[in-house]
């Protein structure tokens, strides 16, 4: 109705006279001659024309202007319903807030005015029983849009597969950086073993470290091994990964880092450097000391003074020590070390305690082939040769002596500087020797004469001869016969004591010129006082 007078006003205004002439409208001269319009001028049958026209499309352009107007209020009512709703778009990864768990799953909140329902099944890939298993109630967590609307018009969620594409996209980025993990073997399977780093990961039996037969690849099965990923399946998602390469990258590694370490610590050591370290471990030949980051070799014969069979016998493992650095091997990463050089020396003292001629008593510490070593003090021993342990030629040092027995001897040489010292026992054996030889000579001498074995024997036959002459009182059968016995036997006797104390008093000279290089000057009248 309105469209109908609005229209009519329209045509009303376009029937009104007008006072102004347009520009271009024809009009009369004074003069009573039409003039004609010039170029671009209306005429009046043009304007008439162009009024009806507008006069027929006014209700045209009411009608559209209505249902413009129609259509916009209906957009509007859409887009409010769309807006109760976020938009989504699928495999978008969205957070989510848990706001309630159950046995059936759990409810999430992603910012619409519905909570959206996420399955068990869709919570994780393990076998779980309840949704309480995997997340809680408040916890933030990453869902991936499935279908922007499910059936019931809200969006169908993955948490499951939200976790899985975010360890496939750092898997994807440990293949292009070319980094190395570390995953347990969970079966071997025909070619090789398959290990667990979210996905299941072969690796070939070619790309294995360790040189195992493939019919015993299931011992490594449990064992956590470190692998490179060598190819990616982007379409099947699995990948292939290799030990071998990492197992040398390792290594490498290591041999950088160790030279590195080298350098610093070569590059702050110095050849009688003294230092304090910590016993590590000790070997037959010696014990490793940290000196700090480093290990240097401290050598059996450097850790004391004294000779030292086992490091056991000294140190043991955990012990603080000094040590002094005496070499240094950078080449080959060896510190030598010394323990003894760090302590007091015992042979700086040997020289204003001990000297030549003197007389020690000391402990067998050790019997070697060619003699045997005394322990005189700490740090301090004098060795004994074959030839002076005993006054008798002997082939072997343990007919004499043997390790622990304490022993006597003279010291015949002393060189501290050398760290060298010399004894004797046969030399003190054979002064002992002397000295009671000459004791024993001279209460004979003072009595008239040389006490001799002939003359003992002399005195014992003379006291048999006075026995027989008192049994010669007995009966006179008796005494006849077994005086002629008797005599017979005395007889015999006397013969056999003048060889008898010949020898002995050769004997006894020859003993003494061994012994002392003395002669026994009445050794040739023996005979004759026997006689």
């Amino acid at each position: 109705m309105w469209n109908d007078e609005r229209v009519q006003d329209e045509a009303i205004d376009a029937q009104q006279p007008v006072n102004d002439a347009p520009t271009g409208e024809t009009s009369a001269t004074p003069t009573g001659e039409i003039e004609t319009p010039t170029q671009g001028e209306t005429t009046p049958e043009e304007v008439s024309v162009s009024t009806a026209q507008a006069e027929q499309s006014a209700p045209t352009a009411s009608v559209e202007q209505e249902t413009a107007t129609a259509s916009e209020s209906e957009l509007t009512m859409e887009e409010a319903l769309e807006q109760s709703f976020r938009s989504f778009e699928q495999g978008e990864i969205v957070r989510a807030t848990v706001v309630q768990v159950d046995r059936e799953g759990a409810l999430v909140d992603v910012g619409t005015k519905t909570e959206v329902k996420i399955p068990l099944s869709e919570l994780s890939a393990e076998q779980v029983s309840s949704a309480e298993e995997v997340v809680q109630v408040g916890e933030e967590i990453e869902v991936k849009v499935l279908r922007p609307r499910g059936e019931e018009g809200m969006p169908v969620l993955s948490k499951r597969q939200a976790d899985f594409d975010r360890l496939w996209e750092s898997i994807r980025q440990a293949y292009q950086e070319k980094r190395t993990l570390e995953a347990p073997v969970i079966e071997r399977v025909k070619g090789g073993v398959v290990v667990d780093i979210g996905v299941r990961c072969f690796v070939p039996a070619s790309q294995i470290a360790r040189r195992i037969p493939p019919s015993q690849l299931d011992r490594l099965i449990g064992e956590n091994i470190p692998i490179k990923i060598i190819d990616l399946d982007e379409e099947k998602r699995k990948a292939v990964a290799s030990n071998r390469l990492a197992e040398e990258e390792i290594r490498h590694q290591r041999e950088r880092e160790e030279q590195e370490r080298r350098e610093r610590i070569f590059s702050s050591l110095q050849v009688g450097q003294l230092l304090k370290g910590t016993v590590k471990r000790l070997t037959n030949y010696g014990a490793f000391v940290d000196i700090g980051g480093y290990e240097g070799l401290l050598h059996v014969s450097e850790i004391a003074w004294g000779r030292v069979d086992h490091p056991r016998e000294v140190l043991k493992e955990g012990d603080e020590i000094e040590v002094v650095v005496i070499r240094l091997e950078p080449a080959n990463g060896k510190v030598a070390l010394s323990r003894r050089q760090a302590l007091p020396d015992p042979w700086q003292t040997v020289a204003r305690h001990y000297r030549e001629g003197d007389e020690v008593e000391a402990p067998v510490s050790r019997v070697v082939r060619t003699g045997a070593f005394v322990r005189i003090s700490e740090g301090v021993e004098a060795f004994i040769p074959l030839s002076e342990l005993s006054s008798r030629r002997i082939k072997n040092p343990e007919e004499v002596v043997s390790t622990g027995q304490v022993v006597k001897a003279r010291i015949q040489e002393v060189n501290p500087s050398r760290r060298w010292m010399v004894l004797s026992v046969r030399a003190l054996e054979e002064g002992q020797a002397v000295q009671e030889y000459q004791r024993q000579r001279t209460p004979a001498r003072s009595s008239g004469g040389t006490f001799t074995i002939g003359r003992r024997l002399s005195s014992q036959l003379q006291e048999l001869q006075q026995s027989i002459a008192q049994e010669e009182a007995g009966t006179e059968s008796s005494a006849s016969v077994g005086g002629t016995d008797e005599s017979t036997q005395a007889t015999e006797m006397q013969a056999e004591v003048a060889p008898t104390e010949a020898e002995s008093g050769a004997q006894v000279e020859n003993s003494a010129d061994d012994s002392a290089g003395t002669a026994i000057p009445d050794a040739e009248t023996e005979p004759k006082d026997a006689e």
